[in-house]
């Protein structure tokens, strides 16, 4: 009997506890994860469409021709290149951050809706 008493106790001891550390831990360090993963989704995005490369080599010729039509021809190519990778990074790199707020909004959302349900 005093065992199951002690399972109880802890059972809703946990539970209550656990109610209100999830603000402290969803602001604390599950935000800090959540940054750091945003980080690390970034600079992946940012390896993966190649841009340091491209700006290094942006008046370099293309496949090694080195005419003055082969230079024109490749600056256009890149600069179209460029500003086409550019404009997927943006777009990726915004919906990435309206993730993390989105993250950090929700509690407050839920917490907020709930009082409007309870109090209508």
């Amino acid at each position: 009997m005093f065992a199951l008493l002690n399972i109880i106790k802890s059972l809703f001891i946990d539970t209550l506890l656990g109610i209100f550390y999830f603000p402290v831990w969803w602001y604390g360090p599950g935000t800090k994860k959540r940054f750091l993963v945003l980080r690390k989704q970034v600079k992946r995005l940012s390896k993966s469409l190649a841009l340091k490369i491209m700006f290094a080599n942006y008046f370099k010729p293309m496949f090694g021709e080195y005419s003055r039509q082969g230079r024109i021809i490749s600056f256009f190519m890149r600069t179209i290149l460029l500003l086409w990778r550019l404009l997927l990074f943006l777009v990726s790199f915004f919906g990435l951050l309206l993730l993390f707020l989105l993250w950090i909004v929700l509690p407050i959302l839920a917490v907020w809706q709930i009082i409007v349900e309870l109090t209508s």
